[in-house]
C-alpha cells in the first residue's frame, strides 16, 4: 500500500487528510508485519498508528492497555466513525465480558481493548486460541520493563503471548516515556527482531514554572488566586485521596467550580466526572494521578502539581495531558 492510497483511506475512514511522517513510517512497518516499539510524546497521535492498520487487517486487533479511561474514550470515538470496538476491564460485569468475548470469537469486532490484569480472570490462554487476530498492540509499554517507572507484573503475560506468535506477526508497542535502557529491555523481553522508532519528545507549546511557597496555607492561597486569573480549564494533581477533597472544598469556598476525583470512587461516578471534564463542566478537576492517562482532551490549558510527583517520568506523563491542541499550556 502506497502512502497516497493509505491517505485516501485515512480520509474516508477517519476524516483526516494525512499522516505525520513518523506515523506513516510506523504504519508501513506494521502493515509489513514487523514488530515495532514507538516512543513518541503524549498527544502526538500514537493511537492512529494502530487504529488505521486495524481497519486494514482482516481480523481483530487486540490492544492491551492499563488505561480504562483511554478505552472508554477511544471506543466512543471509534464507534462514532463506524469501527466496531469493545473492551474488557475490571469495571465490567461478567455477562458484559462474556458477550464481548463471544463477539470477538465470531469475528464481529475490529478492535478489542483489554486491561493486562484481566487476562488472569478470563482464562485468557484458552480464550485467545478461539479467536482470529491480526495484530497485537501494547500501550504504555514501559510497564513491561522492571526498569520502567510503572512496572506491572500483569504485563508479563502479554510477553508470553507475544513470544508465542510467529515472527512475521505484526506487534506494536507504544509509550511516551522510555529511556534507552527501558527501550532495549522491552525489545529484549518481547523476543526476536524489534525495530525502535523514537520521536521528538519536546513539547514546544509548554511553559513550566516552579512556585516557591513557605507553607501549605500559602500554597492553597496561591492556587485559588492562580485559578481565578487563569484562562481555560485544567487539572490539579494531588498526592493523596484525602487532599482531593481538601483542595476541592477550598476552591469551592473561593467560588471556583471544581470537583474531586480519585481511584477510590465508584466506577459510574468516575465515568461521570471524566465526561464532565470533556464538557468543561468545571474550572478544574482535583485528582490523584488516577485521572488523566488516556484522556484525549485537546484543550486542557493548565496542569498544577500540588505535591512533587514520584519521578521526572511521572511528571512528564502527567503534564502531557495539557496543550494537545498545540496552543500554549
Amino acid at each position: 500500500m502506497t502512502r497516497e492510497m493509505a491517505e485516501r483511506k485515512l480520509k474516508d475512514i477517519f476524516g483526516k487528510e494525512e499522516f505525520y511522517d513518523l506515523q506513516w513510517e510506523v504504519i508501513q512497518k506494521i502493515i509489513g508485519k514487523k514488530r515495532v516499539l514507538l516512543i513518541e510524546k503524549t498527544g502526538y497521535g500514537k493511537s492512529l498508528c494502530y487504529q488505521f492498520p486495524a481497519t486494514q487487517f482482516p481480523y481483530t486487533t487486540i490492544i492491551f492497555s492499563p488505561l480504562i479511561a483511554l478505552m472508554r474514550d477511544q471506543i466512543r470515538y471509534l464507534e462514532s466513525i463506524g469501527i466496531s470496538a469493545r473492551c474488557i476491564n475490571s469495571n465490567q460485569k461478567e455477562n458484559e465480558i462474556r458477550d464481548t468475548l463471544e463477539l470477538t470469537k465470531k469475528g464481529k469486532l475490529k478492535i478489542l481493548y483489554i486491561t493486562p490484569e484481566r487476562q488472569e480472570n478470563i482464562n485468557w490462554g484458552a480464550t485467545i486460541q478461539n479467536m482470529k487476530i491480526s495484530m497485537v498492540v501494547i500501550d504504555e509499554a514501559h510497564c513491561i520493563s522492571t526498569w520502567g517507572h510503572d512496572f506491572r507484573p500483569a504485563f508479563r503475560r502479554i510477553i508470553n503471548l507475544v513470544r508465542s506468535l510467529p515472527q512475521d506477526f505484526p506487534v506494536l508497542a507504544t509509550t511516551a516515556t522510555a529511556t534507552e535502557r527501558v527501550a532495549q529491555d522491552i525489545a529484549f523481553q518481547m523476543g526476536g527482531e524489534m525495530e525502535i522508532v523514537r520521536g521528538n519528545l519536546l513539547r514546544e507549546n509548554f511553559q513550566l514554572n516552579v512556585v516557591q511557597v513557605t507553607s501549605e496555607e500559602e500554597k492553597m492561597a496561591w492556587l485559588a488566586l492562580f485559578l481565578q486569573q487563569q484562562a481555560g480549564n485544567g487539572l490539579v494533581y494531588t498526592g493523596t485521596r484525602a487532599n482531593t477533597e481538601i483542595y476541592t472544598r477550598w476552591l469551592q469556598y473561593n467560588g471556583i467550580s471544581s470537583i474531586g476525583y480519585n481511584g477510590g470512587m465508584e466506577s459510574e461516578v468516575r465515568k461521570e466526572i471524566e465526561q464532565g471534564l470533556m464538557e468543561n463542566c468545571w474550572k478544574c478537576v482535583v485528582s490523584t494521578n488516577a485521572l488523566g492517562m488516556g484522556i484525549d482532551k485537546s484543550d486542557i490549558r493548565f496542569i498544577v502539581h500540588m505535591q512533587i510527583p514520584p519521578s521526572p517520568t511521572h511528571y512528564y506523563q502527567e503534564i502531557g495531558r495539557a496543550g494537545r491542541d498545540g496552543h500554549p499550556a
